[in-house]
This record gives structure tokens, sequence and C-alpha cells, in this order.
């Protein structure tokens, strides 16, 4: 009798804790979808990715614009310093009234053998800065730019020297910047320095 009623005791005890259980797990909420670290996690990758991808972007396109400034910089500073020595070279003197040597904001003029036919033997031209162009003017012409609008000629310097021979020669030195923009990304800078000797040197 004893024994049935603690067996019949212990079924009503299991009894209530398994429906108390089964109440229990129908309350709990049901997860499903992304938690809210989840989803911040989620959010703040993206955001480092997006970022990467625009950082590289502006990267990409500063590197060309550079890149196109520095190749335009170069290209005037070497047309102009090659007319320079070329018309340097066929020359016959130095024309120093008119001449500035040692300068920032130098001019060199030279005298040069006209061609055959000519009514004068003898021609002169002249080098030097007008604004921010270098410039090139023979006898009774207008001066030409040997550099053009994207960029400015801050300094052009002769100085003259003597070789073995005693021919002169004229040293440059040229100085060409990018005129386009002022922001440290965007100039491009370049000096050159050569010399070159008057081949047809006549005193």
């Amino acid at each position: 009798m004893t024994e049935n009623f603690q067996f019949s005791t212990l079924r009503a005890v299991i009894r209530r804790m398994t429906i108390f259980n089964f109440q229990f797990l129908k309350r709990q909420p049901t997860v499903s979808g992304f938690t809210l670290l989840e989803m911040l996690i989620y959010v703040a990758l993206v955001a480092t990715v997006m970022s990467s991808v625009v950082f590289f972007g502006i990267w990409v396109i500063q590197v060309g614009v550079k890149s196109r400034i520095n190749s335009e910089v170069m290209g005037n500073a070497r047309s102009a310093m090659e007319t320079m020595v070329y018309e340097i070279k066929k020359s016959q003197s130095v024309y120093a009234p008119t001449s500035v040597f040692d300068s920032s904001l130098g001019q060199l003029s030279l005298e040069q053998t006209k061609d055959a036919g000519s009514d004068e033997s003898s021609g002169f031209i002249d080098f030097f800065i007008c604004g921010q162009a270098l410039c090139l003017k023979r006898e009774k012409i207008n001066p030409v730019a040997l550099t053009n609008n994207s960029v400015r000629v801050t300094s052009l310097i002769f100085s003259q020297r003597l070789n073995s021979t005693d021919n002169p020669s004229i040293q440059i030195q040229l100085r060409v910047e990018s005129a386009s923009s002022t922001k440290p990304e965007y100039t491009g800078l370049i000096d050159l320095t050569t010399t070159a000797n008057l081949r047809f040197y006549n005193p």
C-alpha cells in the first residue's frame, strides 16, 4: 500500500514537471535572422570595404592626374630647352648689350648668320620670359611662346662660360612648373640644366 502511494506520488510529480517544462519551452521566443550584434558587425564590415574602395578610387585618380601634369611639365621644359640649345649651337656670337646673365629673369641675345640671299649678313634672336611663358623672338618678328598655357616658367638663368678652345658656351638653368593648380597633389615641377657651345663663334 505504501509502495503504491509513493509510486503514484512520484508519477504525479514527474507529470507536473513535464507539463511545466513544455509550457516554458512554448513561451521561449524563436530566434531567427540577424541579432543586433551581428547586424552591427555586418554594417561595420560593409562600411570599411566601401571606404577602402572610395579611397582607392580617389588615389588612382590623383595618381593619374599627377602623372599627366608631370608629363606636361617635362614635355614643355624639354622642348624649350632643345630649341634654345639648337639656336645657341648655330649662333656666331652672344650680343652682350641686351643679354642678362646670372639672373632668374635672364635674357639671351644671339647673333646668327642669315641665309644667302638675305639683305643682311646677320640677324639677332632673343630668349626671355614673357608673362609665364618662355619666348623666342627673331628680328622683326613678334615673340613666339615655346611653352603652352598649362605650365609657367619661374626661372631662366643664363651663364656665359669659356671652354678650352676659347669658344664661348652658354649654361642654361630652366625651371618649369604646372600652372593648373596650387594644391601639392596636383602640381609638377622640373629643373633642367645644360650647356651649349657656339659652334660658329666669330669674335
